[in-house]
């Protein structure tokens, strides 16, 4: 698990961010009774295992893709965005940055507005934000690097700026933008299902390692199978550390055609129709964004598996 690494505009677009919580004026002032910051008594009906936790006297409301909306309990010393709210209107404010129950009730009374109290019907006046997420692109030196360890290949044209050297992602329009780090934001973490195997192996000592990898937990590992466009090009970058210029993949002629080894469908249109003896494997290249080329399956390759 790391700081997310964010590849392209069509990867950035995939990911689904819009879920948030933010704190409201409720709170537990006794055990058994919750009540709103302005005295008003609870009635709203909790999440099952919620409101009951003795750890948790304050409150948060989440929002998130489907525009539910729900009231969750909540240690007060954790970090949340917090939702200010002008008495007697309509307009709630979405604070985005991470702050205390207590710390939220502060800066609402700082803004002339306090921690937000609302009906059933009024929860609608909570919509979708487009606030910033931490990924793992930071400043390395002059210029940007993935905590994941590889280097940014300039795709998204970030510029470098004095105490802005962390980046983060906008939740509805994903666009890249550096911050202080210091700056307290929620995060994104991804795990990593592709790994690079940086030995020199034949293909057939290649497909034997990604099988062996699972043999100590419930996954199972195999030689990557890849499509042609923004997924091809999400592995060159992913290959970028390998020390030979050409990885393997999962791809094989067998017969008298081309197959992925797990059973995808083959969608790269240039393969040779029938290789020679000695080009039967498919290696992508660090330096090709668009096509698998057809190899000797006996040249030794770093490669790539992954788990399922």
């Amino acid at each position: 698990m790391d700081l997310a690494t964010i590849y392209n505009q069509a990867h950035a677009d995939s990911l689904f961010l819009k879920d948030y919580k933010a704190w409201i004026g409720l709170h537990r002032k006794t055990p058994n009774k919750w009540e709103w910051i302005d005295g008003g008594d609870y009635t709203f009906q909790w999440p099952s295992n919620e409101g009951n936790n003795n750890n948790e006297n304050c409150a948060v409301i989440g929002y998130n893709y489907y525009n539910d909306k729900r009231i969750y309990s909540r240690e007060c010393d954790t970090k949340s965005f917090s939702a200010c709210r002008i008495i007697n209107s309509s307009s709630v404010t979405i604070v985005q940055e991470m702050m205390t129950w207590s710390e939220a009730k502060d800066h609402c009374m700082k803004i002339n507005q306090e921690l937000a109290t609302f009906t059933k019907e009024e929860m609608t006046f909570f919509s979708e934000q487009n606030f910033p997420i931490w990924i793992g692109l930071h400043r390395n030196d002059s210029s940007w690097k993935w905590s994941s360890g590889l280097q940014e290949d300039k795709y998204w044209k970030l510029e470098l700026s004095d105490n802005k050297d962390c980046v983060t992602i906008t939740s509805k329009t994903k666009t890249l933008a550096a911050e202080n780090c210091q700056t307290l934001r929620p995060f994104l973490c991804m795990k990593e299902n592709v790994i690079l195997v940086k030995e020199n192996k034949s293909w057939e000592e290649a497909f034997e390692h990604c099988r062996g990898l699972g043999s100590n937990s419930n996954l199972r590992f195999n030689l990557l199978s890849v499509k042609p466009g923004d997924e091809h090009k999400y592995v060159v970058n992913r290959i970028k550390e390998a020390d030979t210029n050409e990885v393997w993949t999962g791809l094989r002629f067998l017969g008298d055609e081309w197959l992925w080894i797990n059973g995808k469908d083959v969608l790269y249109s240039d393969l040779l129709k029938c290789p020679p003896q000695g080009r039967r494997c498919g290696a992508i290249s660090k330096s090709n964004s668009s096509t698998v080329a057809a190899r000797d399956c006996q040249e030794r390759k770093n490669f790539l598996c992954y788990s399922y």
